[in-house]
């Protein structure tokens, strides 16, 4: 079995959209039968055909990567950067499911991200990404659609043998921000090494990742240092990226070197 991931082009496309189309009207059908049995048994199951031309508009104007798995010559699967992966309805069980998922977190992790973020669509596949080592959301706030779900791509670092400082990282929400007894929902404490210019590098990435919420734009952060607080203030601040705070390929804030030079404590 010859087996390929490949970019696409405007022929592998073509031949994705002729097996979406037909899995569209094997859903209209069924939907209609639905319908008319009154809703009795669970809603058909849609697959992607009703996104095709945005992901194609998007892919065409550069916005956006879709990668296609072709098998023996034959494109049986894509994937639309990392929010979509679909594979032939009449080829699925057959393993091609995980190679494209494989990939899309390789892909993930070249990038930079610290976390791979999908919504998993019909619950029946959420075995499979379950199997992959994501973790399910089913109640997130600001999304809808299918479940939610994320796996993290932890990155360490070696140290070197200079001066071991203590430090901890902790993110919070604007209202864990301003309560009397703020408790972040993300902590990274351990020791760093001090390098000689005097910032600290970490042993691994500390990353703002809140699974319950998916707007990334007011969280705080707070740095201390050998139990001293640095800085306390918004993540996305310019003060903030002083300090070590930066946003990787998927919007998430992250830190992997302190400087501890350029720290505020927001009032």
């Amino acid at each position: 079995m010859a087996c390929q991931i490949l970019p696409a082009d405007d022929s592998l496309l073509a031949e994705i959209e002729i097996w979406l189309d037909a899995e569209e009207a094997t859903f209209q059908g069924a939907l209609q039968a639905w319908e008319e049995a009154d809703y009795e048994g669970d809603r058909p199951v849609r697959g992607f055909r009703c996104n095709w031309d945005s992901a194609k508009k998007g892919w065409r104007e550069g916005r956006a990567n879709i990668h296609v798995l072709v098998v023996d010559g034959e494109a049986v699967g894509f994937l639309d950067g990392t929010d979509i992966l679909e594979i032939r309805p009449d080829l699925r069980g057959n393993g091609y499911g995980r190679i494209l998922a494989d990939f899309m977190i390789q892909s993930a992790i070249e990038d930079g991200r610290s976390v791979v973020e999908i919504e998993i669509a019909p619950s029946s596949a959420e075995p499979f990404w379950l199997h992959m080592g994501f973790t399910l959301v089913e109640q997130r706030q600001g999304y809808g659609g299918g479940t939610f779900a994320y796996k993290i791509l932890p990155r360490t670092f070696e140290l070197g043998d200079g001066q071991r400082v203590e430090y901890a990282i902790g993110f919070y929400t604007q209202k864990a921000r301003y309560s009397e007894d703020p408790k972040p929902f993300s902590e990274f404490v351990g020791e760093g090494e001090r390098l000689v210019d005097g910032r600290i590098q970490l042993p691994e990435r500390a990353y703002c990742f809140n699974p319950l919420d998916d707007q990334h734009v007011d969280y705080f952060v707070k740095i201390e240092v050998d139990g001293d607080v640095a800085h306390f203030d918004k993540a996305k601040y310019e003060e903030s990226a002083l300090c070590g705070v930066q946003r990787d390929a998927g919007y998430d804030f992250y830190i992997e070197r302190i400087d501890p030079g350029h720290g505020r404590i927001a009032p």
